[in-house]
């Protein structure tokens, strides 16, 4: 018994180390929503989407999910990204999930020049229907201007609001106490 007593503990730790992930370790996540006015020519429909992606520190691998609303999943053959500037049509460059799904996951590794086109503007995320096989619904990829290893962060520092003048004590009423402490010590 005592044996077991130390044995299940070891057991935990050796199984739980491989698995468990960096302390330091940042996602970067940022999501494409797609809508059938962005597909080139637009189309009409109630379907609407997202893919959210969550990128690795260097950027160079990221788990993803496809999420569609407004269709069922018996229509949907399939979600790609394509090479292409907004109001333009390019070629599939990578395959994200086959059809029959309303959500689905997945994962995707990318070289560094497949980072760059990623990170430019120029891909899109198409999902393609039995009625749309071009595509029912459409988002272009905009990653946040600190998205690439290395770039800086550009969002403004978040700035202090104005400190509010204390109130004016009116008759009648009472007036708190100006310490923050509600009185109390």
């Amino acid at each position: 018994m005592k044996r077991l007593f130390l044995a299940v503990p070891l057991l935990v730790l050796l199984l739980a180390g491989p698995v468990s992930r960096r302390a330091d370790a940042t996602v970067y996540e940022f999501q494409v929503d797609m809508f059938g006015d962005q597909v080139v020519p637009p189309v009409s429909t109630h379907a609407w989407g997202f893919v959210r992606f969550f990128f690795n520190d260097d950027r160079t691998e990221a788990s993803y999910t496809v999420d569609v609303k407004g269709i069922g999943q018996n229509v949907v053959t399939g979600a790609d990204m394509h090479a292409g500037a907004p109001g333009a049509n390019g070629p599939a460059v990578r395959h994200l999930a086959d059809g029959g799904f309303i959500v689905t996951a997945g994962h995707l590794t990318l070289t560094p020049a497949e980072l760059a086109a990623f990170a430019s503007g120029n891909w899109y995320v198409v999902l393609k229907t039995v009625d749309h096989p071009e595509g029912e619904i459409r988002g272009q990829v905009v990653v946040p201007a600190d998205f690439l290893p290395g770039a800086a962060p550009t969002r403004a520092p978040a700035q202090q609001p104005p400190a509010a003048a204390p109130p004016q004590a009116s008759p009648g009423f009472i007036q708190p106490p100006s310490t923050g402490d509600a009185g109390l010590r």
